[in-house]
């Protein structure tokens, strides 16, 4: 096998990693009133004061998930290319094997994110 569709191979691999930690990433709430530094302050307001403050629904913390799956398909993207660039030029049967691996498994990937882009927005989709 050649050394190159290894490395591209790897490469790929390495992206669809990155893209599953990004869209995890996304899932992580960014709401500065529901972490723990503003529990002091949000102890002191009480139920009353809590009108005042955005909730997890507001813009721009609904949009993270979306924002970081959109990263994330974009390198899901970055691997198919890769690795089908890579199954142009070398195409013996182990080497076809490792990159239709690869290929096959980002694509399925970026079936998954396309349906979570396009998944209707709740407020579920981020963790609390």
């Amino acid at each position: 096998m050649h050394a190159e569709v290894l490395f591209v191979a790897g490469y790929a691999a390495t992206l669809l990693a990155a893209s599953a930690g990004l869209h995890r990433l996304g899932r992580v709430n960014t709401s500065p009133w529901r972490g723990r530094v503003l529990a002091g302050h949000r102890r002191a307001l009480g139920e009353h004061g809590r009108g005042q403050h955005p909730t997890r629904s507001d813009w721009p913390h609904s949009e993270v998930p979306h924002l970081h799956t959109g990263i994330a398909l974009v390198a899901v993207v970055a691997a198919i290319l890769l690795a089908v660039a890579e199954l142009a030029r070398h195409h013996r049967p182990p080497e076809v094997l490792l990159l239709g691996t690869v290929a096959a498994t980002a694509a399925a990937t970026a079936t998954l994110l396309t349906g979570r882009l396009r998944a209707p927005r709740t407020s579920k989709s981020v963790r609390q």
